[in-house]
């Protein structure tokens, strides 16, 4: 396993280039830094289907994590991990992946953007990457310079259901053989944007429901993704943000999973624009939802994430 600090000052000068390079619309090979595939105790799937094309990435076959490593002058030890959205059929993994690592560790935190399966392997492919993901970090913790009790995740419309399932079901199994399975997948806190959180009624996103489930999926399957049913008393904070009048995931996902979760964290909050934007990402000027990172940056640091 490589140790990070062999690598800081790559990944600050690489993560610039990058921030660069993804704010023009160019995707890019974002740094030099190897990915670090999540199931190593498995070949890798050959041949990797693995596309980039309009600025969004599809056809993850061999899930992995990219590493932004912040400088170890502002390095404070947290972490999160990074799911972009794309309604489980892509990754705009720029806008909301990249760019958000590169913020992130400029404020001293280590960001991990994740490449995760999708449609083409259907449930639970995305959340055992995802549980993956959390657990590898976690995993990993002290070599990496983290603290094991400040590890989040993001994630965006999709990304978002596949971040608010690692709250509400950090717990799934379905290999009781998985190596790390013994490392708790629970995130410490999570950034929730735009997401879809149900699957069932009016405010369901039919299309990560498709992609997800298939098309005609069992009713518990269903209801067991329509996550606002799945909030437990132990969830951590969750910081979340939506446009009230967002035209591809109604704003209702948002608002019914923040009242399950204030039942039982107070340190939560939710943000809502006068925006009817879906897919916003690190994107600017397009009015005041763009403003809510700074939003979450306050939060991190009144929760102590960031100094």
């Amino acid at each position: 396993m490589f140790n990070p600090s062999h690598y800081r000052l790559i990944g600050v000068i690489a993560t610039s280039f990058a921030f660069i390079f993804c704010a023009s619309g160019v995707s890019a090979a974002v740094n030099n830094v190897d990915p670090i595939y999540l199931w190593t105790e498995k070949p890798l799937v050959s041949p990797d289907r693995e596309t980039f094309k309009d600025q969004r990435l599809y056809y993850v076959d061999n899930p992995s994590i990219k590493a932004f490593w912040p400088d170890a002058a502002v390095a404070n030890g947290s972490a999160v991990v990074i799911f972009a959205g794309g309604g489980y059929v892509r990754l705009a993994i720029d806008k909301e992946g990249y760019e958000l690592a590169h913020w992130m560790s400029l404020r001293g935190v280590t960001a991990f953007v994740v490449k995760y399966r999708m449609q083409e392997y259907g449930f639970p492919a995305p959340l055992l990457d995802g549980q993956r993901a959390v657990r590898l970090v976690r995993k990993n913790a002290k070599e990496w310079g983290l603290d094991p009790n400040k590890i989040g995740v993001v994630g965006f419309s999709a990304g978002g259901h596949l971040a608010a399932s690692l709250v509400t079901r950090a717990d799934f199994s379905v290999d009781k053989d998985d190596p790390l399975s013994s490392i708790s997948a629970r995130p410490d806190f999570a950034v929730l944007g735009y997401p879809v959180i149900t699957l069932e009624g009016e405010s369901a996103h039919a299309g990560s429901r498709k992609a997800l489930l298939g098309d005609n999926p069992k009713p518990e399957l269903v209801h067991e993704n329509s996550l606002q049913y799945q909030v437990k008393a132990d969830s951590p904070p969750v910081f979340m943000f939506h446009g009230v009048a967002d035209q591809a995931v109604p704003v209702a996902n948002s608002l019914m999973f923040f009242n399950e979760v204030i039942k039982y964290n107070k340190q939560s909050e939710l943000h809502l624009y006068q925006s009817s934007i879906h897919g916003v990402g690190m994107v600017q000027g397009q009015g005041s939802i763009s403003t809510w990172t700074q939003a979450l940056e306050h939060w991190m640091k009144q929760n102590g994430w960031i100094k």
